[in-house]
């Protein structure tokens, strides 16, 4: 498959995101493949999966912000902070509580914070994954990092079974958030399950399993288009000023021409370019504002359309 875009998965539980993505590739027969987020094999639910060139945009939409569905379990914690690893604390009292304060705790969690993420992680330190330490039993010492918890709600306790969806940060180790809150509990806790239901505008509702993606006769119909994963400001350019693009020129724009551009405050900003005949040619980021005029360039997807390439070669041809 030449195509690119993106695919929604729903990955199922017990399977790794690198696996889960692979069989993907082999099944399209796409030349690459990406995906913007990795799951831990106990969890399970949407992955954006990129195809092709639409891997280039893997930075972009890791950056943006999910939301899961959690189950946690009070009375213990593990070294993974979820079921699959070694129980580490075990609270030996009778848990009692009173709900609204267990809900009170939970929800101190939303806002601005610092969390220190689990040594059962893939992040690196000296160029090691960091659960490859850990499985030797060497714990070292972790940095915290800033994320936020934007929301909590549906919370629900029975026993000792807690759950809730949550809304955060890129980067949030929802296991690390359930320690977290065992710990101010004073109960310990730990990640039972974990369903990630949406990242930014994408919902799991709309994701396939992998039987329905094999299934599907027609893969492209698959594919989400480049242009509908962001919202960005449109322009529609010349030919000449596609060219220049294509070729790594700054292209200087009229603001007045382009009255849209007049909303954005700053560079770095970036713009879905299209051609005069209105198809989809890639990704322009803007880099310098004057007073009448905003400077521009392409961005890593951009995409010279052939009949654009012709025309200009039998333009410079006649001339």
């Amino acid at each position: 498959m030449k195509k690119d875009g993106i695919i929604l998965l729903n990955k199922v539980k017990g399977i790794s995101s690198f696996k889960a993505i692979n069989q993907i590739k082999w099944n399209l027969g796409a030349t690459k493949i990406g995906h913007a987020g990795t799951l831990d094999p106990m969890a399970q639910g949407l992955m954006i999966v990129m195809v092709n060139s639409a891997t280039k945009f893997s930075d972009s939409l890791m950056k943006k912000n999910k939301e899961y569905y959690v189950e946690m379990e009070l009375g213990y914690e593990t070294d993974t902070y979820d079921t699959e690893g070694k129980k580490t604390k075990i609270y030996d009292g009778v848990i009692e509580y009173n709900q609204k304060e267990i809900k009170e705790v939970i929800y101190s969690f939303v806002g601005l914070q610092k969390q220190i993420p689990p040594m059962y992680s893939a992040l690196k330190v000296n160029g090691r994954k960091m659960y490859e330490i850990a499985r030797k039993g060497i714990v070292i010492e972790r940095k915290p990092r800033e994320i936020e918890i934007y929301s909590i709600r549906e919370i629900t306790i029975k026993d000792k079974m807690i759950s809730f969806y949550v809304e955060v940060s890129s980067g949030t180790y929802i296991r690390s958030l359930v320690r977290d809150i065992g710990e101010k509990l004073s109960f310990f806790a730990t990640m039972t399950k974990l369903i990630r239901t949406k990242i930014d505008k994408f919902s799991l509702k709309d994701a396939y399993l992998f039987e329905e993606i094999e299934k599907k006769e027609t893969k492209e119909e698959l594919l989400m288009d480049i242009q509908n994963i962001f919202d960005y400001e449109r322009i529609v350019v010349s030919n000449d000023e596609l060219l220049k693009l294509s070729n790594g020129m700054t292209v200087l724009l009229n603001l007045f021409e382009y009255t849209m551009i007049n909303k954005i405050d700053s560079v770095n900003q970036k713009l879905g370019v299209y051609s005069s005949n209105d198809e989809f040619i890639g990704i322009a980021k803007i880099i310098k504002f004057s007073e009448s005029s905003v400077y521009i360039k392409r961005d890593k997807y951009f995409i010279l359309n052939s009949n654009i390439s012709t025309w200009f070669y039998r333009s410079y041809m006649v001339w």
